[in-house]
This record gives structure tokens, sequence and C-alpha cells, in this order.
């Protein structure tokens, strides 16, 4: 059973921010990057614990084809996963 996938506003952001960067290099490479974030985000949801934890409870599950870490805690009781940030690799995380 797959847990239901929770995105924090943050996550959002950068997600949208991601978009526009990749659609400025070339004509839809932003929602190329969206579907490969998707397919993640289902991977997750499929098998939450498959990451490994990184700091305290976050685990990281990093997207290949771009360089883009996706940061989630599990919560066990609620069968949810709370993504909290999709961050460039190549800058420092905020929150």
């Amino acid at each position: 059973m797959s847990y239901s996938i929770l995105i924090t506003p943050t996550a959002t952001d950068d997600i949208a921010a991601a978009i526009d960067y990749y659609n400025t290099l070339s004509l839809d490479l932003g929602y190329r990057f969206v579907d490969v974030v998707s397919d993640y985000f289902s991977r997750i949801a499929a098998m939450p614990t498959a990451s490994a934890v990184r700091y305290k409870n976050v685990r990281c599950k990093p997207i290949p084809k771009f360089p883009y870490l996706i940061a989630y805690t599990v919560d066990e009781a609620a069968q949810a996963v709370n993504i909290l940030r999709v961050f460039n690799t190549y800058q420092e995380p905020l929150g």
C-alpha cells in the first residue's frame, strides 16, 4: 500500500523555481523535470524507507537526471510522506 505524499510550501516553491529555471534553458525542460520529480514521489510513496536517513529522521532521495535531492520524513502512524525540500545540490538548503 502506498503512503500519501504531503508537499510543504517550501518544496512547492523549490519545484516552481526549478521549472522556471529549466524552461529558460530549453523549451519544456522544466516540465520534464516535473515528470521526473513526480515519478520519484511515486517511488517514495511505494517504498518510503528505501532511502537512507541523513539528518535525524530526514531521508534523502537523489534525482539522477537533475542535480536535485528530495528531502522527506516518513510518518508511519499516518502512512504519509512529508516532502520537505526539493533542492538543487549545487546550493545550500535554507530550511
